[in-house]
């Protein structure tokens, strides 16, 4: 006998058709537009592959997925197949106790102690790039930002082991892989059309490619027996607790793959609304410029940029109306209920970040630029989930948030930004991204 499930309210008809024509260029409009007519869950069927999705901007149902009953869910197959296929088996796709087993070697080298040894790394790489902007400068951040955030990685966890080519053509590999997945995940039945195109081949090759990359740089390292205290040692010598032997090359390679993506496009993303929103504030510019004045020779110090501050409220708050990581899939691996809600073993659960985030029942003006609302003592209560939550909550958040906060205290405390944009153009794709941020550099004058 077939069991009755109670979903949220369904989105059917010319709506339905319409978020499935239309999710695809814009996926926050039709979501946060199905929100407004549905609530804050809603159930969505797609009758080609007869799949169930429940999407919700609902910070109950959220924290019931990512934390209380997380054992029930993994990462969905659009993650774990779809995008595992060309990026390999690392954190990010990885399900179950390989995950769990992968998670734990690689933490403590995500620690805040680890991370502090990281920051002289930044520096180097953050002085070089900001040596460019002459008195004026136009520039479009966007680009900048990619660049410095891509480099950054590229050094924390290669040291000096890749060059600037090799940087730049794994950044170009990334970016095409994406463009591909954000639609193959999207349009129904696109994946045998890119099958058939030959698409798919050829982003695997790419993918191949950017491996073979990373594989040489392994190897350099390990004929060179040179010890540089960077990411890439802590995975070497990082060793299972059961076995005590240490990750296969193959699954070395995976792991920085995903470091590389993962460390490099939330972080320039995020970059880029932050340098927006103060661009269009001045005086939370200029609160942001006292604070650097009045933090003197500590101002760069892991210490300054680790503990709570007005740089640090900017950023949760840019994060907030900007979340790159807009969305967090999970899929059931049994039946499951939550209140009045019940859905059946396999439905995909969207949680909404980008919309819990902007939603009048949790925040007061929601859309407003407001970074002294993260002062208030409950602000860890917050329906706020920039970086997950629960379990595979992301291992990289301190890495990022020391470095937006560098970037940040270097760059204000020798220029200001202005914008040529008044709004800014977003684009979904697995990460929630800027088209542009064009505008004019202006050295401080002393």
């Amino acid at each position: 006998m077939a069991l009755n499930y109670n979903y949220p309210q369904e989105i059917k008809g010319s709506r339905k058709l319409y978020s499935l024509f239309n999710g695809v260029k814009d996926p926050l409009g039709v979501i946060s537009g199905n929100h407004a007519i549905a609530g804050d869950s809603y159930h969505l069927k797609a009758n080609l592959t007869n799949k169930h999705f429940i999407f919700s901007q609902d910070k109950e149902l959220v924290e019931y997925i990512l934390k209380q009953n997380h054992k029930n869910y993994f990462k969905s197959e659009i993650q774990s197949v779809t995008l595992g296929k060309y990026l390999g088996n690392g954190l990010l796709t990885n399900n179950g106790k390989d995950w769990l087993k992968q998670r734990r070697l690689i933490q403590p080298g995500f620690s805040k102690v680890k991370i502090t040894n990281l920051v002289s790394i930044m520096e180097e790489e953050i002085d070089k790039a900001f040596q460019s902007f002459s008195d004026e400068t136009d520039i479009d951040l966007y680009n900048f930002f990619h660049a410095l955030a891509f480099n950054i990685v590229a050094k924390t966890l290669f040291s000096s082991d890749i060059d600037e080519e090799k940087v730049k053509e794994l950044g170009t590999i990334i970016t095409e892989i994406q463009e591909v997945f954000a639609k193959e995940v999207r349009i129904p039945l696109y994946t045998q059309v890119l099958n058939i195109l030959g698409i798919t081949d050829k982003n695997i090759r790419k993918s191949k490619q950017a491996k073979h990359i990373i594989q040489s740089v392994l190897d350099r390292r390990r004929i060179s027996k040179e010890e540089k205290n960077d990411l890439l040692d802590m995975l070497i010598n990082a060793k299972y607790e059961d076995t005590q032997l240490p990750m296969s090359d193959e699954q070395l390679v995976d792991e920085m793959l995903i470091l590389f993506i993962a460390g490099h496009e939330t972080t320039a993303n995020a970059l880029t609304f932050i340098f927006f929103e103060i661009s269009q504030h001045s005086e939370e510019e200029k609160k942001l410029k006292q604070e650097i004045a009045e933090e003197g020779e500590h101002v760069f110090s892991p210490e300054s940029l680790m503990k709570k501050s007005f740089t640090v409220n900017i950023i949760k708050e840019a994060m907030r109306l900007h979340p790159p990581a807009w969305a967090i899939d999970r899929q059931a691996l049994e039946d499951d209920s939550f209140k009045e809600y019940s859905w059946k073993k396999g439905t995909l659960i969207i949680l909404y970040i980008a919309g819990l985030h902007r939603n009048p029942k949790y925040w007061e003006q929601p859309d407003s630029f407001i970074p002294e609302r993260f002062d208030s003592e409950n602000a860890k209560n917050f329906a706020y989930y920039p970086f997950g939550a629960g379990p595979r909550l992301c291992i990289g958040e301190h890495f990022a948030m020391m470095e937006m906060a560098l970037i940040i205290r270097k760059f204000y405390n020798s220029y200001t930004f202005t914008s040529f944009q008044k709004e800014l153009q977003k684009k979904a794709l697995v990460t929630l991204r800027a088209v542009s941020l064009r505008g004019k550099i202006i050295k401080n004058r002393d």
